[in-house]
């Protein structure tokens, strides 16, 4: 059978092409003599473009005609973890044998064994033959081209040889993509946030294997990015062998589904890819629980244009109810809408007494009169080093937890942590080690997250820890201080702490300085010990004072309350009589009001 542009055909030229069915092709060779020489011949006669698809076992299989510049290839059956198992030679009637972009595409995208183009030529002898194979490189598929070959050197071409190769590749491939994601990223933004989406995606174990950014002032409804850039990405994705897009910006439900459409992958946004790391990361009960409803009250509003095409599936003939009534698509989308519904319902319930929980831990320690610091600050920018390291060295003796982790990487720490430290005049606070912030935080997580980032807004001084070694550093102040904005905070009391100033520029220090002048501001390296004794003195100086002076002599009775004098306060003076223990001492009120029996009163 003959496919495609037929139209006009003498019947004795469909005989002719017909008859090409009965060639058969040597394994060891990519095409013949004979395919050849009728393909040339009848290409002239008729003026359009002939395709012939032959198999492995030298079968034609499929013959089509197009026009004068192209010709669709006809349909062949796949293989899925090597080459399809199939050529396509096609002729070229303008007599230019080179591979148009459209042709190496197809044999990528399709993994053809080869790909043949055949310049039309008045001789046989005469003509040139371009001869596209697959290649692997980088883990990625690709392409060579053996260019303006004569008949002769094409026949040569050890075929057999070259395609069991290249199988072998592609099936090591094949199975490295099994398990991993490769991904192609596509920013509207700026060059630093698309650098930003490349360490999101390695968070998230993802290989970024290409970058693609497109400034524009107007975004494309159906598709976010432009038709053409988005055709372009269609054949990056092919050449780089990548089996997921991954675009720096939010996208609706629609836009996914247009660009899966054409891009013939998975496309997911900046977004869902910040929810997937979250959802890596969280392992209290509480963070998991916060994680998933951030994802539920993401995907909510997206479900109708997720499913749109199950919607349409309306009643009719054998449905109950008759024409207009709901369909199975329908029924099952609002199957799903509640059932997402619920189990949001069900989270809140669980977070709520969760924050009961938290909400009588604080107490406690208001009525401890312990003062709350929260440390903030963009993801990455050592906030878990600069807490451990705080805890390691000043947290009292009688505590000793484990600190949380600290890597390189984006949002390597999640669940919050309160730990107590020790301050030079002997007071305690609860340092609290906070989930990071990044530019175009999800709102899902700002508000899932209310509950945990109570911390900040609870807290009587914030820590803003911002890694001084970054360029971007002021744009990503800025980012904090939104989120700080949206949860009423910006106002708090708040000291600067420039991190890792040991790799900072003396030039970006002070692009930092003059951005923030007028905030309070230290230089610390969390990582070396730089200026900690510094900060805490700092934070003594910053968080609300609530000691008062008193002198007592505590009975040798009752020793168990020097004791607490010395874990709990700022001891002046001590002096040993046979009354019992002369104690000058700064005290807050809950030790005071334990040891006022015994207070030495002042003389009137």
């Amino acid at each position: 059978m003959i496919t495609g542009n037929i139209g006009g055909i003498k019947t004795v030229i469909l005989e002719r092409l017909e008859s090409l069915y009965d060639l058969i092709i040597d394994n060891d060779n990519v095409l013949s003599y004979e395919l050849v020489e009728e393909m040339n011949e009848i290409t002239k006669l008729i003026k359009k473009e002939l395709c012939v698809v032959i198999s492995r076992r030298g079968n034609v299989t499929g013959i089509s005609v197009g026009n004068v510049s192209s010709a669709e290839i006809p349909p062949m059956d796949f293989a899925s973890k090597k080459l399809s198992g199939f050529r396509v030679i096609h002729t070229h009637p303008t007599g230019d044998s080179t591979l148009s972009s459209m042709d190496t595409s197809a044999l990528v995208e399709l993994k053809l064994d080869a790909i043949v183009a055949i310049g039309v030529k008045e001789n046989v002898q005469d003509i040139t033959i371009n001869i596209g194979f697959c290649e692997v490189s980088n883990n990625s598929l690709t392409f060579k081209e053996f260019k303006n070959l004569s008949l002769e050197a094409s026949l040569q071409l050890n075929f057999r040889e070259k395609v069991t190769y290249i199988d072998k590749l592609i099936y090591k491939i094949e199975q490295y993509e099994d398990n991993v994601e490769r991904a192609i990223l596509v920013g509207t933004d700026s060059e630093e946030s698309l650098e930003e989406l490349i360490g999101l995606a390695e968070a998230c174990n993802v290989v970024p294997v290409y970058t693609v950014l497109q400034k524009k002032n107007k975004i494309n409804s159906a598709f976010y990015a432009g038709q053409g850039k988005v055709q372009e990405i269609a054949r990056l994705r092919q050449l780089k062998n990548a089996n997921v897009v991954i675009f720096d910006d939010e996208l609706s439900g629609s836009q996914v589904r247009n660009l899966e459409e054409v891009i013939k992958c998975k496309i997911i946004d900046r977004t869902t890819l910040i929810l997937d790391i979250f959802a890596r990361r969280a392992k209290t009960t509480e963070g998991i629980l916060q994680v998933e409803l951030a994802i539920l009250n993401h995907k909510l509003p997206r479900l109708r244009d997720a499913n749109a095409n199950l919607s349409r599936i309306k009643g009719g003939v054998g449905v109950k109810g008759g024409v207009g009534s709901r369909g199975p698509g329908e029924k099952k989308l609002e199957t799903d809408r509640r059932h997402i519904e619920f189990r949001i319902e069900e989270i809140k319930n669980a977070l709520t007494k969760v924050l009961d929980q938290r909400t009588v831990q604080r107490v406690r320690r208001t009525k401890n009169n312990i003062s709350r610091v929260a440390i903030v600050g963009y993801t990455n920018a050592g906030k878990s080093t600069l807490r451990n390291k705080l805890c390691e060295i000043f947290a009292p003796a009688s505590i000793s937890k484990e600190g949380v982790l600290e890597a390189d990487m984006l949002f390597a720490t999640l669940d919050t942590t309160v730990r107590a430290v020790t301050l030079s005049d002997n007071r305690k606070i609860a340092l609290s080690d906070t989930v990071g912030f990044i530019s175009k935080l999800p709102h899902e997580l700002v508000t899932a997250f209310k509950s945990t980032l109570e911390e900040v807004i609870e807290s009587d001084l914030l820590l803003h820890v911002v890694d001084a070694s970054n360029e971007e550093a002021i744009n990503q102040i800025q980012s904090v201080n939104l989120v700080l904005n949206e949860l009423n905070a910006k106002d708090k009391n708040t000291i600067i702490v420039l991190n890792k100033v040991d790799k900072a520029s003396e030039e970006n220090l002070k692009k930092i300085h003059e951005f923030l002048k007028g905030e309070k501001i230290i230089e610390v390296s969390a990582i070396k010990g730089l200026n900690l004794n510094e900060l805490l003195h700092i934070i003594g100086m910053e968080i609300p004072t609530k000691l008062i002076e008193k002198e007592f002599i505590i009975p040798y009775t009752e020793q168990k309350l020097i004791s607490i004098l010395h874990e709990n306060s700022s001891v002046i003076s001590e002096v040993y009589s046979e009354e019992g223990t002369h104690i000058k001492a700064l005290v807050h009120e809950e030790i005071y009001k334990r040891c006022m029996d015994f207070e030495v009163q002042a003389l009137s």
